[in-house]
């Protein structure tokens, strides 16, 4: 190891389990601990990926004790813990678990620690250690939800791999519910808009419209019910087999986002949104699946094209179609609604209250202050002439505050229901904005896929070849195969 750099000397130590060696370079050196290889055998690797692989339990101890990144992907997306349990190392693992290394990683061919390894006791400790990271991140979010956390709640809602945004705790309150009872509007808004369900209920059986805490958020809560408000769909994203009339079944990374369908050569390319080998709106599509094959299954899109794709064979096929042909769906459904939605419609039109219906009712709260005010001074000028005290108020006096008292109630009813109305405008007009906020993102994508064909197709004239976008492979393919096998 003469000619070796100090890092190159560090990652050789850690795969051959060299403790001595690992000590030294730590005391007497300023090392990168996480550096990775750029040789062949190493490529992408850290020390404490290959210190986990070849099993150097005390190696690995020594390297997290240091401070190593012990959820630091290499190049293929597998942390330290992904090759631990690939390669069976169970004291290993239950190190990696015991230092809070994550569970829920998910590498390059979507898969988390548990799905690489073949060894049940290892699978065991893994699903157990998944599901203490679901149930810390679902207590994060039921408190952000009762402290009016946002920050904290939309960093959780956007993880790769969410909490259940139903959970719930010891009462069986979901989140929705914790917004509700302590006034939270825009954390119950955002709840809603990621699909939380209104109508679950505690162990009372109450739900989230019982538990508001004031007529304010009860009226948010029924104009989002009211107007069905449409969820944000989750990025669902993974390795499938993609058939190709002339080139056959080839990998892709395949990512759907906003009720768009893309694939991309590699993960990578996905990442930094380069070199997509296509895409399709998923309005108005459906899947359709084979009997006897669980690997395989068909999207037929809008257009009448259809797409064939396979999972892997390897861990649960049947499990991982399902998922995927869920995800299909839901994004279907999203890409539907927001593309057959009318804008303008009268439907629409009918929960947005109009200029007058707000200034009709200003002035009605206006003229009920007024009379206040009136009968208010009318009081005190009583009072002011009423010089010689008295055991009890003379029977006038009684009535006019009694009166006062009823116009009082009525202005502040008035007001009251001014404040409401004004609140149901806002609301109202804020999901509007997010619906074509949501919508603005599927026509966007669709004209950039217009785009790309329509200049593809000029170059093809130009130069008198065949335009390639025009008519893809798979579209050539869509149109000659015969489909009669396949079976909803």
């Amino acid at each position: 190891m003469e000619g070796l750099d100090p890092e190159e000397q560090f990652l050789r130590n850690a795969r051959n389990g060299n403790l001595q060696g690992i000590q030294k370079l730590l005391t007497r050196t300023r090392i990168n601990i996480n550096c990775k290889g750029k040789s062949k055998s190493n490529f992408g690797w850290t020390p404490l990926h290959l210190a986990c692989y070849f099993g150097h339990r005390d190696v690995v101890e020594e390297l997290l004790k240091a401070g190593a990144d012990m959820n630091l992907p290499n190049n293929m997306g597998d942390t330290p813990l992904h090759k631990a349990a690939f390669t069976g190392r169970r004291e290993v693992v239950m190190l990696l678990l015991q230092y809070g290394a994550c569970a829920t990683v998910i590498n390059g061919t979507a898969q988390i620690p548990k799905d690489v390894t073949e060894v049940d006791e290892i699978k065991t400790m893994l699903q157990a250690a998944e599901r203490t990271e679901e149930r810390k991140m679902e207590e994060q979010l039921l408190e952000a939800a009762r402290e009016g956390d946002t920050v904290t709640l939309n960093q959780l809602l956007n993880r790769k791999r969410p909490p259940d945004i139903n959970c719930k705790d010891l009462l069986e309150n979901t989140p929705l519910h914790c917004a509700a009872y302590r006034g939270q509007k825009l954390c119950a808004l955002r709840l809603l808009k990621a699909g939380a369900s209104p109508n679950a209920r505690n162990k009372n059986g109450q739900t989230v419209f019982d538990l508001a805490s004031d007529a304010e958020m009860k009226q948010v809560l029924e104009a989002a019910a009211k107007k069905g408000m449409a969820h944000q769909v989750q990025t669902f994203e993974g390795h499938l087999w993609k058939s190709s009339r002339f080139f056959g079944w080839r990998s892709h990374w395949v990512v759907l986002q906003d009720g768009v369908l893309s694939w991309y050569p590699k993960q990578a390319d996905a990442a930094a949104s380069t070199r997509r080998q296509g895409c399709k709106p998923l309005t108005q599509a459906h899947c359709l699946i084979k009997a006897r094959d669980n690997c395989f299954f068909t999207l037929k899109c809008f257009d009448d094209s259809v797409h064939h794709f396979k999972v892997s064979p390897k861990n649960d096929p049947e499990g991982t179609r399902k998922r995927w042909m869920d995800a299909l769906e839901e994004h279907s459904a999203y890409s539907t609604h927001y593309c057959s939605h009318e804008q303008g419609s009268e439907e629409e039109e009918d929960d947005v209250l109009s200029v007058g219906e707000l200034t009709d009712s200003l002035q009605k709260a206006e003229a009920c202050q007024q009379r206040l005010e009136t009968e208010l001074s009318a009081f005190l000028a009583m009072v002011k002439r009423n010089e010689l005290p008295e055991p009890e108020l003379p029977a006038s006096v009684l009535q006019k505050m009694n009166e006062m008292s009823e116009l009082s109630s009525e202005a502040c009813a008035a007001l009251r229901h001014c404040l409401s109305l004004f609140s149901r405008q806002d609301g109202v007009r804020n999901l509007k904005l997010e619906q074509e906020v949501e919508k603005n993102k599927i026509l966007s994508e669709a004209l950039q896929t217009l785009a790309t064909e329509h200049h593809e197709l000029e170059q093809s004239v130009a130069k008198g070849s065949s335009p390639r976008s025009v008519l893809s492979e798979d579209e050539f393919y869509d149109a000659v195969s015969d489909s009669g096998s396949e079976h909803s």
